[in-house]
């Protein structure tokens, strides 16, 4: 990596929440590459507390709207509603041991160097994570097909209707990121 001294002494010194373009950002999976914006710096546990809330409010007018939008019976949308509340829950949860499985791993998984940089502990790949604000896609890539179950879409239509913050953090691997600029600054990393 280019810079890299600059690059974490840059990421160190960030103080509350911050701006970032990701530029040339290579996806693995897809090929894609694009632009992105981040807002980096964010707490994960206020967007967790905040999306229980929005979760908790979702009224009956809400969940109605959002079987007839997605042509999906309101009892698969309730029931993806209350299994969505008792995730949420779990995931404020102080005690690691308590959260989902999913959240157990994400968090067993990384070591936090600061606010907006982590290392993969097993691969040891360096991850930029934020809360994804936009994208200009620059060469399309190839995107698999996924055959989502009816429960799995009214999750992902409950998500997208109460605008969930959470939704919104990404991770982006370093070594796929041909250049960062943060605060009027453009660093060249590959």
């Amino acid at each position: 990596m280019k810079n890299g001294k600059k690059f974490f002494d840059k990421f160190d010194g960030l103080n509350g929440v911050t701006f970032i373009s990701i530029n040339n950002y290579e996806a693995k999976t897809s090929g894609e590459i694009a632009n992105h914006t981040l807002n980096v710096g964010i707490s994960v546990e206020n967007a967790k507390q905040s999306d229980l809330n929005r979760l908790n409010a979702c009224t009956d007018k809400d969940v109605k709207d959002i079987a007839f939008n997605t042509k999906i019976d309101l009892e698969t949308v309730k029931i993806a509603l209350a299994e969505m509340i008792v995730s949420a829950t779990k995931n404020l949860s102080a005690d690691l041991s308590n959260r989902t499985a999913q959240s157990q791993a994400q968090t067993d998984a990384y070591l936090h160097i600061t606010s907006a940089i982590k290392m993969h502990k097993e691969t040891g790949l360096f991850h930029i994570f934020g809360q994804h604000i936009n994208k200009k896609v620059l060469v399309a890539g190839t995107y698999k097909s996924v055959n989502s179950s009816d429960k799995t879409l009214a999750k992902t239509a409950i998500k997208k209707h109460l605008d969930l913050r959470t939704e919104k953090f990404r991770t982006f691997i370093v070594e796929n990121i041909q250049s960062v600029k943060m605060q009027g600054e453009t660093l060249e990393i590959n």
